[in-house]
């Protein structure tokens, strides 16, 4: 889901995390990577998700460009962008309603 296939970059996150397969654990990691970077082994304790499940997920996230990554030594670690950060304190804060607000839209 990305704007190369029409869909506004709003729409397409807001289906990813509320209206799509997999969207409660999507938001399970969001949620996890609040505190700072973690990597896919301790996502996968933290969010009690299967490793490759957990795996999966962050490359979708990644796409969406909701989380980033770096390395460190042989490990990866993942953590939020900007945006990412943005959109998991507007679900949390929404209470599941689907009428989230991102600081770029007008009111």
């Amino acid at each position: 889901m990305n704007k190369a296939e029409g869909v506004p970059y709003e729409t397409a996150v807001l289906i990813l995390l509320t209206l799509s397969r997999g969207a409660e654990s999507r938001k399970k990691i969001l949620s996890a990577l609040l505190p700072g970077p973690k990597n896919c082994n301790q996502l996968s304790r933290e969010t009690d998700l299967d490793w490759w499940a957990v795996k999966k997920h962050l490359i979708s996230l990644m796409k969406e460009n909701l989380i980033k990554s770096s390395a460190f030594g042989s490990s990866k670690f993942y953590e939020l962008s900007h945006v990412g950060d943005e959109v998991i304190r507007a679900l949390q804060s929404s209470n599941g309603k689907n009428d989230l607000k991102f600081q770029g839209d007008q009111p």
